[in-house]
């Protein structure tokens, strides 16, 4: 009778795990990057994007219809860090640091690269639309080459948390920060 009970328990589990996965499936829907327009504002922070250094970004997210738009990445991971975003985020986009001019961005979406598989350099020294912002790639070589040149350390999209993200600074953590270890490339090249 148990056994019975456990095999009827693990077929309703599946079949829910199921559904759930084809529901996912259909918000998924691979939305493109769109063009940084004159008058567009930075979800988080309101400040108007145009004339801001650094890459910017983008989010489509459960219930909206058109691309959430950031004027720095740091908003960006300020807004999909977030506990209640983190299930309704859908496609994501960042600009390709090695396709920008850094103080004056281009509004293309050609220029952006999906967020989740792109590097990261945190700690490094150009200031974003408001201040400490990480410096996102498309590829890991044009990411290392910005460390060469700047400092900083690389990250993966997984690695960046809201503290992280609250605690950015545009020099590497100091043995006392949370951040440290994380931080190990960007502290030994300091030496």
């Amino acid at each position: 009778m148990k056994l019975v009970l456990a095999a009827r328990l693990i077929a309703v589990t599946a079949a829910i795990a199921l559904l759930i996965g084809c529901g996912r499936q259909t918000n998924d829907v691979n939305q493109p990057a769109v063009a940084i327009e004159k008058g567009d504002v930075c979800t988080v922070c309101g400040m108007y994007i145009e004339g801001q250094p650094g890459p910017r970004a983008e989010a489509y997210v459960d219930g909206v219809s058109k691309a959430l738009k950031f004027g720095g990445t740091r908003d960006f991971f300020a807004f999909v860090t977030q506990p209640d975003e983190i299930h309704r985020l859908r496609s994501l986009y960042v600009q390709d640091t090695a396709r920008i001019d850094w103080n004056h961005p281009s509004d293309s979406p050609s220029t952006f690269t999906n967020a989740r598989k792109a590097y990261y350099v945190a700690w490094q020294p150009l200031a974003g639309e408001m201040g400490p912002t990480f410096a996102s790639f498309a590829r890991k070589s044009d990411a290392e080459l910005f460390v060469n040149q700047h400092g900083g350390a690389i990250l993966h999209f997984g690695q960046i948390t809201a503290d992280l993200v609250s605690g950015l600074a545009d020099h590497c953590p100091t043995a006392a920060s949370s951040f440290y270890a994380l931080a190990a490339s960007c502290i030994a090249a300091k030496r």
